[in-house]
């Protein structure tokens, strides 16, 4: 007896997957968005600060946040796709929202209210809630915890960069 699954033509479940995926990767590029433009006049006093060594130039920034967050919202996808009608669909939800929102609130903190210490503090809670994150999307998808990688990463250089404004501009 054929299984139900080998009755699907090839490539049945990709379009609809991608359907999916591009509301989450949207999603987040939105998010991404949004607190740039409610920053966008700190932007412009972050041109006039201080700034560490290893600082990369400021056109670097969009790029890597919106190669980031479009790896992120695939990321997110790939596990809503893998824990579709299980208990653990909540909890990456969960994982993926805490993330945004230390996300969303700390472009508040760092850029719209200059509070560099808070935000470094801040960053901390971040980078700890996308390590939750990765160790809870590793044991649905490897692939997927590695899409999150680079943003780790990222977080960790952009608290170096953090300590290193709120040091050099106390």
């Amino acid at each position: 007896m054929m299984k139900t699954q080998a009755l699907r033509m090839p490539g049945e479940r990709v379009p609809a997957f991608w359907k999916k995926a591009f509301f989450w990767i949207v999603f987040s590029l939105a998010a991404g968005g949004l607190s740039a433009w409610l920053t966008r006049d700190g932007l412009v006093r972050f041109e006039t600060v201080r700034k560490p060594p290893l600082t990369p130039p400021r056109i670097v920034f969009p790029i890597a946040w919106t190669v980031l967050l479009f790896m992120i919202g695939l990321g997110y996808a790939i596990i809503r796709e893998r824990t579709a009608g299980t208990a653990a669909r909540d909890t990456a939800t969960t994982v993926f929202a805490v993330q945004m929102v230390f996300f969303f609130c700390w472009m508040i903190w760092f850029f719209g209210l200059g509070w560099y210490g808070f935000a470094a503090v801040w960053l901390v809670g971040m980078i700890i809630s996308i390590g939750v994150m990765v160790n809870f999307y590793r044991k649905i998808s490897p692939a997927a915890a590695w899409l999150q990688v680079p943003y780790l990463i990222w977080c960790c250089f952009a608290l170096y960069l953090n300590l290193g404004i709120w040091v050099l501009n106390k």
